[in-house]
């Protein structure tokens, strides 16, 4: 974790109260503020008691938080929300203990009262958060009355003309940066940037079957920087980016040979060893760059990415999440999940992103997997499946206007 982000949950876990007085017309209760995690956060089943906050039952890592009638999407231990189009940063996540939900104190006490300054506030010297009454419905008599739910037929929609997707598939390293190489104890027979080259070949194939055009960051054996992949994506009016790996165990582990299974991470923070492991062992392709391509370490470059990537995280998480469930109906191997990391290669791709660690090389089984042809085609297919079930929905949801922002058209 960073020092900036260690520094923030410090700094609001310190200010936190031990307990949040909720408040409205349904009466006044105070609740226990938790700290299990090391941050502040409250059951969301707690707030319901007395204010119109509700949580949906977590999915597929998600959550949606109802407050007085207006949606907050949360993915789970990651430390951001969205709502109307944005995404908003908080220095802890929410997440899930004993089956219920907690909601970081941060986002009842500094953006609900923004978001939603019509309908609750926040008195910090009390630690007291009061929900506000809904505007009054004024009838013909001007007489006002209880609000009540008017339903009416939705206008016809206009006929909509299917979405132009243009898909980049990124085949790690290239040229001098091999890559990988395994596998462990055996004769070493796989080099990562083969295989990256030869399965985004066969994505691009599925993906051109089913209509959807693809672009290739690299298609031969060739080095492209880090930074200008995403460029490259981005000069062919890409939807989304899809970055190809091969992992690799780290050999001083106790059964290092025998690790093996698929994980897909989104641009983020790395919160895990293992992820911290993966993101440093990728980006150290930036040895092989000549200083010109090589990313600034200019820490205020990496803010400013920071920020133009932000409205494409909820859109990236879930890409990764439907890949992995596309994966595990085609791999030989378990899922090792959706995470985050803090790829450079990720960093410049400004559209939905993310980076498939598709087996390790250093297993022997998996090698052999990943290096014939009829794995690669398999590998291909569930990657293609996903990305066209992920367009699917995306336009699904613009077309019913419920897309958060950030999609997947140009």
């Amino acid at each position: 974790m960073s020092a900036f982000a260690l520094l923030a949950i410090a700094v609001w876990t310190a200010a936190a109260p031990n307990s949040l007085v909720v408040a409205s017309s349904r009466g006044e209760r105070q609740l226990a503020v938790r700290t299990e995690r090391g941050f502040p956060a409250v059951a969301a089943a707690e707030l319901g008691a007395v204010l119109s906050i509700e949580a949906t039952a977590p999915r597929a890592g998600a959550v949606t938080l109802s407050a007085a009638g207006r949606r907050y999407d949360f993915v789970l231990d990651a430390a951001y929300f969205s709502a109307g189009g944005r995404v908003f940063g908080l220095a802890a996540p929410a997440y899930v203990a004993r089956d219920s939900v907690y909601v970081p104190l941060q986002f009842l006490v500094e953006y609900l009262p923004r978001l939603a300054a019509d309908r609750y506030r926040y008195d910090r010297a009390r630690s007291r958060l009061e929900e506000l009454p809904g505007p009054p419905v004024v009838a013909a008599t001007g007489a006002p009355q209880q609000p009540r739910a008017v339903e009416s037929a939705p206008a016809p929609a206009a006929p909509r003309r299917p979405l132009r997707h243009v898909v980049a598939l990124d085949p790690g390293h290239g040229g001098p940066d091999v890559g990988m190489v395994g596998p462990i104890g055996h004769r070493v027979f796989l080099r990562e940037k083969d295989v990256t080259l030869s399965v985004a070949r066969d994505v691009a194939d599925e993906l051109r079957r089913r209509g959807v055009e693809a672009v290739l960051t690299r298609t031969k054996d060739t080095l492209i920087a880090l930074a200008d992949r995403g460029r490259i994506a981005a000069a062919d009016s890409a939807s989304l980016f899809v970055s190809i790996h091969v992992n690799a165990a780290n050999p001083h582990w106790r059964n290092a040979a025998g690790t093996r299974g698929f994980e897909t991470y989104f641009l983020a923070e790395a919160r895990t060893e293992d992820a911290r492991r993966v993101e440093k062992m990728e980006n150290e392709s930036v040895r092989f760059e000549t200083d010109a391509h090589a990313p600034s370490g200019d820490p205020m470059r990496f803010i400013l990415n920071d920020l133009a990537q932000n409205e494409h995280l909820r859109e990236s998480s879930e890409l990764a999440r439907i890949v992995e469930d596309s994966l595990r109906r085609v791999h030989p191997a378990e899922a090792n999940g959706v995470k985050q990391a803090g790829f450079a290669v990720l960093a410049t791709s400004y559209m939905p992103a993310v980076l498939v660690e598709i087996g390790y090389g250093s297993n022997y089984e998996e090698a052999k997997f990943l290096t014939s042809q009829s794995g690669q085609r398999r590998l291909a297919r569930g990657i293609a499946g996903a990305i066209i079930g992920y367009l699917a929905e995306y336009d699904r949801r613009l077309a019913a206007g419920t897309n958060g922002g950030g999609g997947a058209h140009r």
